[in-house]
């Protein structure tokens, strides 16, 4: 058979192909309407619990997990014996070092010791009256309930300033193990709600937490907060760690996960008739994609075959182009569309190799230097806010002229690795140049930033060497940017220069009084 007799045979086929392609179009179409409902359900209730999950892990529990660290921070820097003395000199020490954790948390309310004695302490300051005793509040007994932890306060309102808060307790206990006093701090309840505010989600979903008598402890309506939720009969269907439900009566899908620290429950809620506005919509797009295939198949099996060659010839000289090769492939009916996907291929492949390696640096593993000028530069003129921090290695110079550049390479590598597990769901971490750091965190809290700043250093000054008497530690500054120049950079810099000079293993930023 001659090759123009195999390439009419070719055309043939082709044409005959599409129409019969035509029929598994249709009854796909079919199969794929009578089983939207369910899977458009299945769908609808799995993306609930996902979101469910990602604001708990990258919203909610950090947030507490911060909280609780800070608390313990404080915790471990307390004597009971100092409170049951009350040295006036020593007193004040301490009420200056909670003061100074107030610039560096806007939710933070009170932050205070009550002892044996009915002894108060605390900032700011407030003088009870004498009646009041500390060993009957629910903070004080709580924590001498469970010495040996931290435990959670349930949230109340505060008649004094007419606040909702949250807090934390522990006891202090002497050498016997006896309670001496209990270090409670208390926040403002309603922050936890921003912290749920999740921006550009697709689903018209509403998110809440309740502990387990139905109260809200967070809520899109602050004025809704510590009241007995709208639907108080989920209660009993809210077992396990996780799970799902449709109140058919009140028209929700609900999802919810446990918060087991806390013993609070995370909700979020999804009108029903959210799901009734997609089906609607996808069996319209069904319809159309059912009659524009149909067109288009009708049309393809017209006029294929004549664009056939056309449209192979066309792809593989803009391959050749691109692979610098100028001679022609032999013309063979078939052997052109192997000769195509391979080439396709080797490009794909090439290209793939070449962006990595143009945006990762080779020791790190980390996003190069280039990268970050364009990641940098496209955030700037997008105009969107997030937070750039830089991250200068202490006495890197000396580790590597005292332990030699292969230790120093590691360091580098055991740093980035620590990094990355931090940053990565939230932006770029970078290498500047050197020892330098750079991450662009898309984040619209200050304090998660600089908590996550904050955990880096503390990760990295616990990290155990091989090498003996080596201790590594950084320091960092973190600057909020919003459209602007490259003076971001001068910014950043500035503090991380700032952090050097106040003693270096410290994370700086703008909103620190410090720096000035």
């Amino acid at each position: 058979m001659s090759r123009q007799e195999s390439a009419w045979s070719l055309a043939r086929r082709m044409r005959l192909a599409l129409l019969l392609l035509f029929v598994p179009v249709l009854l796909l179409g079919s199969i794929y309407y009578l089983h939207l409902s369910s899977e458009l359900e299945k769908e609808l209730k799995q993306d609930l619990m996902d979101q469910n999950r990602r604001i708990r892990t990258v919203y909610v529990t950090p947030y507490l997990d911060n909280l609780q660290r800070q608390f313990n921070l404080l915790y471990e820097r307390l004597d009971y014996r100092d409170f049951l003395a009350a040295d006036p000199q020593i007193i004040q020490r301490y009420q200056v070092d909670w003061q100074f954790f107030f610039s560096l948390r806007s939710d933070l309310k009170y932050i205070y010791v009550g002892t044996e004695q009915r002894r108060m302490f605390i900032t700011p300051a407030w003088v009870p009256d004498e009646q009041f005793d500390p060993r009957y509040r629910p903070w004080y007994r709580l924590a001498q309930a469970h010495p040996d932890q931290t435990v959670w306060v349930p949230p109340y309102y505060d008649y004094l300033n007419h606040d909702l808060v949250m807090g934390m307790s522990r006891a202090l206990l002497d050498e016997h193990k006896r309670v001496r006093g209990v270090f409670a701090i208390d926040f403002a309840l309603n922050r936890l709600s921003r912290v749920m505010e999740v921006p550009g989600t697709h689903m018209r979903s509403m998110q809440m937490i309740v502990n387990r008598n139905g109260q809200l402890v967070a809520h899109p309506d602050d004025a809704r907060l510590l009241k007995i939720m709208e639907y108080p009969n989920w209660l009993p269907r809210l077992l396990g760690q996780e799970g799902q439900f449709v109140d058919q009566q009140a028209q929700y899908y609900v999802s919810y996960l446990t918060l087991p620290l806390q013993d609070w429950i995370l909700i979020s809620v999804l009108p029903t008739a959210e799901l009734d506005s997609i089906k609607h919509t996808a069996l319209l797009n069904v319809f159309y994609m059912v009659a524009l295939s149909s067109l288009l198949y009708l049309l393809m099996a017209l006029i294929w075959s004549s664009y056939f060659r056309r449209m192979l010839a066309e792809l593989s000289g803009v391959i050749r182009s691109a692979s610098g090769d100028k001679e022609a492939p032999p013309r063979t009916a078939m052997r052109e569309l192997s000769h195509v996907y391979a080439e396709l291929d080797a490009v794909g492949q090439g290209y793939e190799l070449a962006r990595q390696q143009a945006n990762l640096d080779r020791l790190t593993g980390l996003y190069n230097r280039h990268f970050f000028d364009e990641q940098l530069q496209a955030l700037l003129e997008s105009r969107h806010p997030f937070y750039l921090g830089m991250i200068d290695l202490d006495h890197f110079k000396l580790i590597n002229d005292t332990y030699g550049h292969q230790t120093g390479d590691t360091v580098l590598r055991r740093v980035a690795t620590t990094g990355m597990a931090l940053f990565s769901q939230h932006g770029w971490f970078c290498r500047y140049g050197g020892e330098e750091l750079v991450v662009m965190l898309l984040v619209d809290n200050e304090q998660l930033a600089l908590a996550m700043m904050e955990d880096l250093r503390q990760e990295v000054a616990l990290l155990h060497w091989r090498e003996g008497g080596l201790r590594v530690t950084l320091s960092g500054g973190l600057v909020r940017v919003q459209g602007g120049g490259l003076e971001c950079l001068q910014r950043v810099d500035a503090l991380v220069y700032a952090a050097k000079r106040q003693g270096r293993n410290q994370i700086v930023h703008e909103g620190d009084g410090s720096t000035q």
